[in-house]
């Protein structure tokens, strides 16, 4: 510790109430000792059984993550975020070694060893109608992919290596990118090894329009690379790697949209939906490259068969779609599947059968309308492990609950370094003041101070009739504002200003339609009049700057079509 006021020491007090964890992404590291989930909110959870550290470090989404790192042992992962923001994280210790923001957002990110490489390279696609390759430790675009027939945002990815029959010996060739864009154009770049950041525009060497729009997943099967499994949400489809002609499709089940899918042997594909079941079928013979009727027309009857369904028994309707992910993992001589699937109920692992030929016709005499369910192996959450903890954790302002453990949420918070005091807004509409350090110390120290009534002793400011979104002390942003001023945005539309010391209402400002969703302040070089504002943003799509000092709404901008998201500043065009 320092004697100097600018070492702030972070602490988090999580409170009786598990943190919200609503999982857009999971992963399983290599070594299979950290599962890793990313959230809607942000985070990055790791889960050792039960949750072991939360990541903090993006402001939006968590789209995707990929391994960083060939060698099992070191334990690095790359995360993107819908904002365009990267970051390489240590799963052993949780640090962030490296972080940019990009003007690309990525949907996709495909680890991959180029022929004659020894380290990954991320195959990146997304919101762009490129695609990027990248170095998952510098987060620097390595060079592009571009497009010159019907360039087009690449809705699904797959990269693989050929291998051509020379004699009685198969020989991998160049490595192939396979690409589908959103309306259905499917794009393939041979890459010769040497391709780097100065070379000339690679473009696509083959190309070819497929009935298929909006695809979500493509996979090239790794057993015999002849066929081509593409999933969109309404249906699924096996296409024939050599001339991309449609060997079979199967619809999505009632009520249900598909995700995704993966290859389980040259015969078998697992599937999943947006209700976070697993479904497993066997091919046709048409769609099966060793069989000798391949490519053949299929008769009616012979569909792909549905033999077995990966479900939850009791399972909930899911308030988000669930990511989910099939992992196959070598254990000592024998190889096993895993389904993964993170919601905001927690997690939840399957392991996928391994049924024999026999046992499969066995299941298709007994009867073929009921295929084979299995529940999962592994369940947990973050609700789990906060319940199963003794003593509970404790919360900032444990000391105002009733103890009935239904205490107010709270909603927003802000700690004021100067006065080393935390300021929190609660659901009910009301905001907190309570010295910080003696709040921790209450709640994490033992000592006679806990034996005391009404301490640390705190303040109360009333004004507002709905949950407190968001909270702004101008002072700690621009010190050209007063140092007594707290502003605060409410469900209930309106921009409060506070006096921090007096602990009174100085101005309710109700210029919105809308609840309040952020405040922030002007930047320096702004004029004189609009330095003395705040800016606010409300859910109605209008923004205003609200003077502290004229206690007056000095412009309301009313006329957005759509929710504002950033605001910009040009003080030399005001």
């Amino acid at each position: 510790m320092t004697a100097g006021t600018s070492l702030v020491v972070p602490i988090v007090l999580w409170g009786r109430i598990a943190p919200t964890h609503c999982i857009s992404c999971i992963y399983l590291s290599r070594d299979q000792k950290t599962l890793v989930t990313g959230c809607y909110d942000g985070q990055i959870c790791l889960w050792q059984m039960s949750p072991r550290c939360l990541l903090v470090g993006h402001t939006a989404p968590i789209m995707c993550l990929s391994r960083a790192s060939v060698i099992m042992e070191q334990n690095y992962i790359v995360s993107s975020s819908e904002s365009g923001e990267m970051c390489t994280w240590d799963l052993v210790d949780g640090k962030c070694r490296e972080a940019v923001k990009l003007s690309s957002v990525h949907t996709q990110m495909l680890p991959y060893v180029s022929a004659g490489g020894e380290d990954v390279r991320l195959f990146c696609s997304g919101y762009y109608p490129e695609v990027l390759v990248m170095d998952p430790f510098s987060l620097e675009v390595l060079f592009t992919l571009s497009s010159r027939v019907n360039p087009d945002w690449i809705s699904a990815l797959h990269v693989l290596r050929p291998a051509k029959r020379k004699g009685r010996f198969y020989v991998h060739t160049n490595d192939v990118v396979l690409a589908l864009t959103t309306t259905g154009t499917v794009k393939v770049w041979t890459l010769l090894g040497h391709e780097n950041r100065n070379s000339e525009p690679l473009y696509e060497h083959e190309s070819k329009q497929i009935r298929c729009l909006n695809a979500l997943a493509m996979t090239c099967c790794p057993y015999n690379q002849r066929t081509v499994l593409i999933v969109c949400s309404k249906h699924w489809q096996i296409y024939d790697a050599g001339d991309f002609s449609l060997l079979c499709s199967i619809t999505s089940p009632c009520g249900e949209r598909w995700m995704a899918g993966d290859f389980l042997a040259a015969d078998r594909v697992i599937l999943w939906s947006d209700e976070g079941h697993g479904y497993l079928y066997k091919l046709p013979a048409n769609s099966v490259a060793d069989n000798k009727n391949f490519h053949t027309a299929g008769v009616e009857y012979d569909q792909p068969y549905l033999y077995c369904t990966l479900t939850q028994p009791g399972d909930t309707p899911l308030s988000c779609p669930p990511a989910m992910r099939l992992v196959t993992v070598q254990k000592q001589t024998k190889t096993l599947k895993y389904l993964l699937r993170g919601d905001s109920e927690g997690v939840v692992l399957w392991i996928v059968p391994e049924v024999t030929t026999q046992q499969l016709a066995q299941i298709c005499q007994n009867d073929r309308s009921t295929p084979l369910s299995l529940s999962p192996t592994i369940k947990t959450s973050i609700t789990m492990a906060w319940e199963e903890m003794k003593p509970p954790p404790v919360g900032i302002l444990d000391q105002l609950d009733s103890g009935d453990g239904h205490g107010i949420k709270l909603t927003a918070s802000i700690y004021l370094p100067q006065q080393s005091r935390l300021v929190v807004g609660r659901e009910d509409g009301s905001i907190i003041i309570v010295p910080a350090t003696q709040t921790v110390m209450l709640q994490l120290l033992h000592g006679n101070h806990q034996q005391y009534d009404d301490w640390p002793p705190h303040q109360v400011l009333l004004g507002h009739s709905g949950r407190v979104n968001c909270l702004l002390y101008p002072h700690g942003a621009a010190p050209r504002y007063d140092r007594a001023h707290l502003v605060s945005g409410s469900v209930d539309f309106a921009v409060c200003l506070w006096d921090l010391y007096a602990g009174t209402l100085i101005h309710r400002f109700c210029v919105h339609a809308g609840e309040i969703t952020q405040l922030m302040v002007p930047p320096d070089n702004c004029s004189p009049r609009i330095q003395k504002c705040v800016c606010s943003v409300a859910s109605d799509h209008s923004v205003t700057l609200l003077s502290l000092a004229e206690r007056k709404c000095v412009v309301l901008a009313s006329r957005h079509l759509f929710p504002v998201v950033t605001i910009k500043w040009r003080p030399l065009d005001e």
